[in-house]
Parts: C-alpha cells; structure tokens; sequence
C-alpha cells in the first residue's frame, strides 16, 4: 500500500481536499500538526531571540540590510 503525503497551502484547500476524499470514499488520516525535531543549541537561540523581543531590542530589516549592504562594500 502506498501513503501520499499532501501539504495544503491554506485552510480552504485543506476542506475542499478532505470533502473531495470523503466523497470518493477514500481512507485517509488527517494530521493536525507536524513535529519538528530542535537541538537544545536551536531551543536556546529561539529563547534569547524571544527574549529580545520582549525587551526591544530587535533590529528592523531596513537596518540589517544597510548593515549588510556595507559590510558587503568593504
């Protein structure tokens, strides 16, 4: 038996797919959410991240990319 594996862009074309294989009588499972597997490195850089944000302390795009831009010119 195969499996197929289909990722919805959005909520309406995850119903229309659940209704059409209802329809056709297919057997299928619907997962709600997917695991993703994170070192404790990633937890811990997704923390100081958070926690930058709490405090303001984040940088806006125009100013990360003018940073780079001349850094790049150097």
């Amino acid at each position: 038996m195969n499996a197929f594996i289909i990722h919805p862009a959005n909520q309406e074309e995850a119903s229309l797919l659940e209704s059409l294989l209802k329809r056709m009588k297919f057997s299928f499972e619907k997962i709600s959410e997917e695991k993703t597997n994170v070192s404790t490195e990633e937890i811990i850089s997704i923390n100081k991240g958070i926690d930058e944000a709490n405090e303001n302390k984040l940088t806006n795009s125009s100013e990360v990319h003018k940073k780079a831009r001349a850094l790049c010119s150097k």
